[in-house]
């Protein structure tokens, strides 16, 4: 009897784990399933580089330019991968500097400056990986608060494709933090983004 009982146990646990196999037996659900897991595996993968990579905050000495300049206005960017949102960052920054701005210019990072009682002039700037605003500018506007209606450009940088949602997205972020929006700019790879930058960046007077 002892020996019938074990038998049964065992075609019992043979039965079970054929009900609860994983891996289907038809050749379609093989196929589904593998694209799930591979599509699964390149997103996280994906995300990963985007958090550790892509969007890692950078620390940089501020750099003050137009030293003299009436109104004190502050850029915070995140650089990127490429020197492309350095070098727009840097095109409006001098842009408000000839206009009469005293600029300091801030890398997005928690050394960035959080007070912003001496500043008249707030400049967001980050370049698109996602669709959505950086997530370094979003936590540095966390750090500082409420932003107590300070005049705010947001600068959203893409590589040529349309940014979709992130302008607007980066739009109310601003706005629930009370910021002043005064004007959002996109700079697209190629072209003369550079000199736009500076272009539109002249016409803000302090």
């Amino acid at each position: 009897m002892g020996r019938g009982r074990f038998e049964i146990a065992q075609g019992t646990q043979w039965r079970g784990g054929e009900n609860l196999r994983f891996w289907p037996q038809k050749r379609w659900k093989k196929i589904l399933l593998t694209i799930f897991l591979v599509i699964l595996f390149v997103g996280v993968a994906i995300v990963g580089y985007l958090e550790y990579s892509v969007y890692r905050e950078i620390s940089a000495p501020i750099e003050v330019l137009n030293a003299d300049g009436a109104k004190t206005a502050l850029l915070i960017y995140h650089p990127g991968l490429t020197d492309f949102a350095k070098n727009v960052s840097y095109s409006f920054a001098n842009g408000l500097a000839d206009a009469g701005w005293r600029v300091e210019i801030a890398t997005s990072s928690a050394h960035a400056p959080t007070d912003l009682s001496k500043y008249s002039l707030l400049v967001l700037g980050w370049p698109i990986y996602d669709f959505n605003p950086g997530p370094t500018i979003t936590n540095h506007i966390q750090r500082i608060g409420n932003l107590n209606g300070i005049d705010t450009v947001v600068l959203v940088i893409a590589g040529g494709m349309d940014p979709w949602n992130a302008e607007g997205n980066m739009n109310r972020i601003v706005q629930d933090a009370n910021g002043t929006l005064v004007r959002t700019l996109q700079a697209f790879r190629g072209g003369n983004a550079w000199e736009t930058m500076y272009e539109e960046a002249s016409k803000i007077t302090p």
